[in-house]
């Protein structure tokens, strides 16, 4: 019973932690993004052999951000002031717990020649998803702001959604700050 509470609160404060974003660097502190008054997509070349929800997610995710732009009084438009590059990864990871003497105690087997150490053993696998933005001023060609977002994917299709809609928020938070 207690295992099974451990490894619970295990997984609830992993998956607290996972979701995180980061500006890539402090250069861009002083980016405004009400210096722009237009913006557009450039085109996102996908895998070889795209999953068949990989177009859709592009779209729900363009539309997410395009939704945040005109929020802030920027439109879509074929000549911006203001394009922006999309990046995305998702990678397969392991979670890992310690073990420890309270709940992985070492096997007496009749000797006093025994050791037990610590070590990391996998207690799930689970999909973490990074969406990295680039804001590149088309007349310079130069980043004038990018920042990244990541998270673990739920399993659920019906989950992916809000978790895309967070991380796209989570990326403007940190353009407004």
């Amino acid at each position: 019973m207690l295992k099974k509470y451990l490894i619970a609160v295990a997984v609830i404060v992993f998956a607290t932690a996972c979701g995180t974003t980061e500006k890539l660097s402090d250069q861009y502190s002083g980016f405004d993004l009400g210096n722009y008054k237009s913006f557009d997509f450039y085109e996102i070349d996908g895998p070889e052999d795209p999953s068949p929800d990989f177009e859709e997610n592009i779209k729900f995710l363009e539309g997410e951000i395009s939704k945040e732009m005109a929020s802030r009084g920027l439109t879509q438009s074929d000549s911006p002031e203001l394009r922006l590059n999309l990046g995305i990864a998702v990678e397969d990871k392991v979670q890992t717990r310690t073990t420890s003497l309270a709940t992985d105690p070492f096997m007496y087997s009749g000797q006093r020649s025994y050791t037990w150490e610590s070590q990391e053993v996998p207690v799930n696998t689970y999909k973490e998803g990074t969406l990295t933005m680039h804001l590149v001023d088309p007349a310079t060609n130069a980043v004038v702001w990018a920042g990244t977002a990541s998270r673990v994917l739920p399993k659920k299709n019906k989950n992916k959604q809000k978790a895309a809609q967070e991380a796209v928020a989570e990326l403007f938070q940190q353009i407004d700050n």
